[in-house]
């Protein structure tokens, strides 16, 4: 393996690194911020679902915003946001200890002594207040719904409201598709005021005229080749790559079937290759390569083929999850 210099270095940490905004993510920040806004001013807190597969970028997203809040000092110091996760084991008391450990509280999990019933619930509404929060986001709400009955979840919303109406904080849930599942229980339903969703990148559409049929997407076309052109400019190359043609476009699809992650990762590999093969920017060949190495034991090099037979697939059905199933291993459904 090549050594890479300094400067290598760190043109290549940075595409790792980079984060591209795109309409869709500017609007749902647009939410964000009403929302942290509204915290401020007082009142009757809404809370927002945000749904979306695996890979579409619901995390990058996430920390990005809570990036522009960042503050250094001491552990005490204010935190605008706070970005929290459900805990794998959901419980009413796990949850509300993740919560302080996430807030840096002194009071923590780590507390020798039990904490008295309502105590908990206390010490998280006080460090909130007193680290002046707006805004809590909550990943993986999908917890909720695995293997939790309704009296479980009725249990923390009744917590999450509480909290959000004695600390003037609004709430995000961000989780998987069927995440969406909670709104179709009345104590959640009317607490979420909010409801947005992220897709993966898509070449097509359903038609109109046949609801089984589909047909190209110009827009949606667009909106790819807008991204794949974003993240071109940041390899830090003086030679930007040209990613945009039907040539590279379309095969870069056909490598990514329209998640975010995959692509990302593919072209920090490729600019790997390249800056480990000193090249000055990024062409089909060396995308070749990088996929041949990447991916072995592929029947079929987008990048080589001509564009007539290549084969492309979208991540059109996500995940979803089945409360009836007999078995737990049953109730995860995927493409």
């Amino acid at each position: 393996m090549n050594i890479l210099s300094d400067l290598q270095i760190e043109q290549y940490t940075s595409f790792r690194e980079c984060f591209l905004e795109y309409p869709q993510l500017t609007e749902i920040y647009n939410v964000f911020d009403r929302m942290v806004l509204n915290s401020s001013l007082g009142g009757e807190q809404e809370s927002l679902l945000l749904t979306g597969d695996t890979g579409v970028g619901k995390t990058a997203m996430i920390d990005n915003y809570v990036a522009r809040f960042a503050t250094k000092g001491s552990r005490w110091a204010e935190m605008t946001v706070l970005k929290t996760r459900i805990p794998s084991k959901v419980r009413e008391k796990n949850t509300l200890e993740r919560l302080l450990i996430d807030l840096d509280s002194r009071a923590s999990s780590r507390r020798r002594r039990p904490y008295s019933e309502g105590a908990l619930e206390q010490r998280v509404i006080k460090s909130l207040i007193e680290k002046k929060v707006k805004l809590v986001i909550i990943n993986e709400v999908q917890e909720l719904m695995e293997f939790k009955d309704a009296n479980e979840r009725q249990t923390i919303a009744n917590t999450f409201k509480m909290i959000s109406e004695e600390a003037q904080v609004s709430f995000v849930l961000v989780g998987m598709p069927y995440a969406t599942m909670l709104a179709e229980e009345d104590q959640w339903n009317s607490r979420l005021g909010w409801k947005r969703h992220l897709s993966y990148f898509h070449l097509s559409k359903q038609s109109e005229a046949d609801n089984k049929g589909y047909i190209p997407d110009a827009e949606g076309k667009r909106h790819f080749a807008s991204f794949v052109a974003g993240l071109a400019g940041r390899m830090g190359f003086e030679k930007r790559p040209n990613l945009t043609g039907d040539e590279i476009l379309l095969p870069l699809f056909s490598v990514c079937r329209g998640e975010c992650r995959v692509l990302k990762h593919f072209l920090a590999d490729a600019l790997l290759n390249a800056l480990q093969s000193s090249k000055d920017t990024i062409d089909k060949q060396l995308l070749s390569a990088c996929f041949d190495t990447k991916y072995p034991y592929a029947k079929q090099n987008p990048f080589e083929c001509k564009l007539t037979e290549l084969k492309l697939v979208e991540l059109k059905t996500e995940t979803s999850y089945n409360k009836g199933a007999q078995f737990k291993e049953d109730r995860l459904m995927t493409l």
